[in-house]
């Protein structure tokens, strides 16, 4: 199976790395507008560099598209894939807004290829089991649920993640893993309600903190704290129920560390969870998505679910800026 991957950032380097580790796929290329990062990666890693999709596809006779950009290039990325009849893998989130995914999801089915979106969270053991055990009731009728994830605020500058019109901002770039993990195991939401502090000073820097509360369908009441005001990666989550309660922690697989928070401008880009396992999480989502393609596999994560998260977080963030509940079923109080 050939593979392009588009994009030479942090993330469309870790795709790399993983692909590169996946028996019967050949990375044909990697696409980038920045030409002097994307002929480094492309050397890195020994494969061709291109500047355009159409400049792929004249080139080579590609299987698969993986899209590794910003958030708000993803919808047009995935159409423009699609048309070519080319399947396609895109990074979370498919789109700034429910609208936007939607309309990508339509255009690969009338291309009849298939849409896979990386919402890695779910190839994380401990959510993946945590979920399994929620089903399989090891906490009895689910309850309380508390949810956190921070990372250092998105530096300011070439960061794209810092500009909200392009990412979506904290709740649906950094709040889109925990939100779509809660509706893989609880099901819809009935009401969200989110609240969000920003501070910012030239010595410090920019700090953001949010909180959103959701009411599921099944009376389920979730919690999820979102932070963009760390000086690492965290995060952790409390499962209870009425016969127990799952906890997990992040940095308790990490016990010695220092935390020092950066200067103002030294940051470094986005952070992503550090992992022991022989496979990361990202192998297994990918090695999952070609045994999709191959026929061999249901798919984890469906399109329609990757556009319902998105619409949960947009609800978020209209109740955040209107200081008001946004009841997203009928019988939403």
């Amino acid at each position: 199976m050939k593979i392009a991957v588009i994009g030479s950032g942090k993330l469309g380097q870790r795709h790399l790395d993983s692909w590169s580790k996946i028996q019967g796929v050949e990375v044909v290329g990697v696409i980038a507008r920045n030409k002097t990062r994307l002929d480094e990666v492309a050397n890195k890693y020994g494969i061709k560099s291109y500047t355009s999709i159409q400049e792929l596809l004249a080139a080579t006779d590609v299987d698969v598209i993986d899209i590794c950009t910003p958030t708000d290039t993803h919808s047009e990325l995935v159409k423009e894939a699609a048309n070519a009849k080319k399947h396609v893998i895109c990074e979370k989130p498919l789109a700034l807004t429910a609208e936007e995914a939607e309309e990508a999801i339509l255009v690969c089915k009338e291309n009849n290829v298939q849409l896979h979106i990386g919402h890695t969270l779910r190839f994380f053991p401990e959510y993946a089991n945590a979920r399994q055990q929620i089903l399989d009731g090891s906490i009895g009728k689910p309850g309380v649920i508390r949810m956190k994830r921070g990372v250092p605020h998105p530096p300011n500058g070439d960061s794209w993640y810092a500009d909200e019109a392009r990412s979506g901002g904290l709740f649906l770039d950094l709040g889109i893993h925990d939100l779509d993990w809660l509706l893989w195991t609880f099901g819809d939401v009935q009401r969200v309600m989110a609240k969000r502090v920003k501070r910012s000073s030239e010595e410090k820097g920019n700090v953001e903190f949010g909180f959103i509360t959701l009411k599921m369908t099944d009376g389920t009441i979730c919690y999820v704290e979102l932070s963009w005001a760390e000086t690492n990666f965290h995060a952790s989550f409390e499962l209870a129920g009425d016969k127990g309660m799952i906890t997990y922690n992040h940095n308790e697989s990490n016990p010695l560390e220092v935390q020092i928070r950066p200067q103002v401008g030294n940051q470094s880009g986005v952070q992503v969870p550090r992992n022991v396992l022989e496979k990361d999480p990202y192998q297994r989502q990918l090695e999952h998505f070609v045994n999709c393609l191959l026929g061999k596999e249901e798919p984890i994560i469906t399109a329609e679910e990757a556009a319902k998260s998105i619409k949960v977080a947009q609800a978020a963030i209209r109740s955040a800026k209107e200081g008001q509940p946004v009841t997203l079923t009928e019988g939403g109080r």
